[in-house]
């Protein structure tokens, strides 16, 4: 089953004749069932402009590397229009994590709609422990979440987990030392899962946008202590 997306990727003229028949580019409305969620990425980029908190995303890039050194780190400086097309189509990258934020970063309306076209082609994007980011989605992707609050722990959700790299996470998320802003439950899209959640508030969730992804994950991981488990939360979500 595919959708038309009238302004999506673009054909090369070196797809012959079949290229030329198509006016327009298509996406499938799920994810392809040959991903292997077995090995974990190479490649990511990581959102380091002024907005982001310096300290967080210090500790979140260690955190992306722990067990896996090999990892390597490209980053955004800004949402500048040229800057950020630039970035996005220079490198094979597939997946992009946003750090917790300290104030609005300026988003132009060609970046979210070069943010959208990365994600659409296939690609994921994480963010992480943020009402602000929660705020930018909704603009972004056209979400309505709405932020929550409950104490954990937080459950893993056995019947939406499987066939992710959520399924190997622990089933229980302990309370961190540091904040965690969740999200209704019941203001997850439709295309969305929650993996995590309890008493009607989520700490995890993807949400299915063409063929790629947009995760988030609801801890600011603001401190080294007391983080229990939420490091291979952040793993599973760069994996999807």
């Amino acid at each position: 089953l595919v959708a038309e997306q009238g302004a999506g990727g673009i054909l090369s003229d070196g797809e012959g004749a079949r290229g030329s028949e198509l006016s327009a580019s298509y996406f499938a409305v799920s994810k392809p069932k040959a991903f292997n969620f077995n090995r974990f990425i190479d490649k990511v980029w990581f959102y380091d402009g002024r907005a982001a908190s310096r300290d967080e995303e210090g500790f979140l890039e260690k955190i992306a590397r722990r067990h896996h050194y090999k990892l390597q780190i490209h980053r955004l400086p800004m949402f500048k229009d040229n800057v950020f097309r630039a970035a996005l189509f220079s490198e094979d990258i597939r997946c992009m994590v946003f750090p917790p934020l300290v104030h609005f970063p300026g988003i132009g309306e060609l970046a979210q709609k070069d943010l959208r076209g990365y994600v659409s082609a296939g690609n994921n994007a994480v963010f992480v422990g943020s009402y602000e980011w929660l705020s930018i989605m909704n603009d972004v992707f056209g979400f309505q979440l709405q932020s929550s609050y409950v104490d954990g722990p937080y459950y893993r959700n056995d019947r939406t987990v499987k066939g992710t790299p959520f399924q190997w996470s622990r089933s229980m998320l302990e309370q961190p030392d540091g904040s965690v802003y969740g999200v209704k439950v019941n203001s997850v899209p439709m295309d969305g899962n929650c993996m995590f959640d309890t008493m009607g508030t989520c700490v995890v969730f993807y949400v299915k946008y063409n063929l790629g992804t947009v995760c988030y994950v609801a801890f600011a991981y603001d401190t080294p202590y007391g983080i229990g488990h939420w490091d291979q939360i952040l793993h599973a979500a760069m994996m999807m």
